[in-house]
């Protein structure tokens, strides 16, 4: 059965369209598995992108600059989601302080909330054989230790071995990183390791949902992954697991937002509103979106 799967144009002021406009040939394969929508302005739409809209199916929602654009364009997604109509959304990248200023850290949170999922929502960056996820996201580091905690930790593999387990049908080998160095060795007890990551890893375990190891020593993570055979490793911060993930798929991945009533995938960056117009833009991880709802989507 095909799916249907909205994209979201998202920032005008950015990558997006050359993103599409690289990715094209994709569109117009007779043989896709699901169906594609795009959420955005027509006239902006056939102003940077100087293809044949015929290929292609819109959902049109006018350009003002004095509205906001991007939230319009996601209430539509909402509004689609809730009637059914819809089963996917595939946001193109945005400026998070523009499109939300303080209301929401990222896209993930503001999901959530639309959706009453708040803190029942998990990052997850997805490569097709490795993906990583962090317990907090969009928040300074300073405020981390106070954010974490045992129920947060569960929820996260939660839904990461629900999401697992119906892709690919297994249960997955899960690694959860400390949050000190050497996870706390050389501090006093009290720490986040032994309050917080040691009692959530110990309930994990009586729920047998995977295979369970951590706390693992935030430097040497990455190798423990690679020589145990990890599926996902969880960190308690953004950067903690992202940086080495990124640095090792470039932009073969995606991120997935798990939790809600259903799945919400972008490209694994930002706008890129420095090469804006330069035809520099990678269309690689917007492709790699496309290409695991074409291998993925019945199973979601």
């Amino acid at each position: 059965m095909k799916k249907k799967i909205a994209i979201i144009l998202s920032d005008p002021n950015s990558v997006n369209y050359e993103i599409v406009e690289k990715s094209f040939p994709f569109f117009c394969n007779k043989n896709l598995k699901n169906e594609y929508y795009f959420i955005g302005s027509k006239n902006l739409f056939k102003k940077k992108i100087k293809k044949n809209l015929k290929k292609i199916k819109m959902i049109n929602i006018s350009y003002d600059k004095k509205s906001n654009y991007v939230k319009d364009l996601f209430k539509k997604a909402f509004d689609l989601i809730n009637k059914k109509k819809i089963d996917i959304i595939i946001n193109l990248p945005l400026n998070k302080k523009e499109i939300f200023g303080k209301s929401f850290a990222g896209v993930t949170e503001y999901l959530a909330k639309n959706f009453n999922k708040k803190n029942k929502e998990t990052m997850l960056l997805y490569n097709d054989n490795f993906s990583v996820s962090p317990i907090t996201t969009h928040i300074k580091i300073k405020d981390i230790s106070r954010v974490i905690t045992k129920d947060k930790i569960i929820n996260n593999v939660k839904n990461i071995c629900d999401f697992y387990a119906r892709l690919k049908k297994k249960k997955i080998n899960i690694g959860i990183l400390g949050l000190n160095p050497h996870n706390g060795m050389d501090f006093d007890r009290n720490t986040e390791e032994k309050k917080i990551i040691i009692p959530a890893i110990k309930e994990i375990k009586k729920l047998n949902l995977c295979n369970i190891y951590g706390p693992l020593s935030p430097d040497s993570s990455f190798l423990y992954r690679k020589i145990n055979k990890l599926d996902n490793l969880i960190g308690l911060y953004h950067d903690q697991v992202l940086t080495t993930f990124k640095y090792i798929n470039e932009f073969k991945a995606i991120n997935i937002t798990l939790g809600l009533p259903f799945i919400r995938i972008s490209p694994d960056h930002g706008t890129a509103k420095n090469i804006k117009n330069k035809n520099k833009a990678n269309p690689e991880s917007f492709l790699y979106a496309l290409k695991f709802c074409e291998k993925f989507a019945n199973s979601l």
